[in-house]
């Protein structure tokens, strides 16, 4: 799998698709790749870096991926034309997207917020601050019920 231009940021398996990968490069590119070929079958053009890619796990198609625009775009991978849906919310790139859930889903950015987003909404259902993270991805994980973070300053 050598097909990005530039750093590859992320890398995903499709929970219900086992054999689909995701991968989000600095080249502004989402690929897309199954385990049996040694090149991608998909491509989606993003207007900026990706920094994150993540599959829902309640469906075979739908994925979510952060940028360097600040956006989380949530796209349906039979029509890549066009994102289901894009959450504006952030004031620097978003580094992380974890999905809790098939609707619901936390993005954490470099201007130090977390947001919690619901993909059939437009605005973030709630901000999370307390933690720095200005300059370094520094990791994001949930169970589903709870949100946790790293930080800079070691807090």
């Amino acid at each position: 799998f050598q097909e990005h231009e530039k750093r590859c940021w992320s890398v995903d398996f499709n929970q219900i698709d086992t054999k689909l990968i995701a991968s989000g490069s600095d080249d502004a590119r989402v690929k897309l790749w199954t385990v049996n070929s040694p090149h991608s079958v998909a491509s989606l053009e993003a207007k900026a870096n990706v920094c994150c890619v993540k599959f829902n796990p309640g469906s075979p198609y739908n994925l979510a991926f952060g940028s360097a625009d600040h956006c989380v775009h949530y796209y349906d991978l039979r029509n890549t034309k066009k994102a289901l849906n894009v959450l504006k919310g952030h004031k620097k790139a978003v580094s992380y997207v974890k999905f809790l859930n098939n609707e619901d889903l936390v993005s954490a950015s470099t201007d130090s917020q977390l947001k919690l987003w619901n993909i059939k909404q437009p605005n973030y259902v709630r901000s999370f601050v307390g933690h720095v993270n200005e300059k370094n991805f520094v990791g994001l994980a949930t169970d589903g019920d709870y949100i946790t973070c790293g930080s800079e300053n070691n807090g």
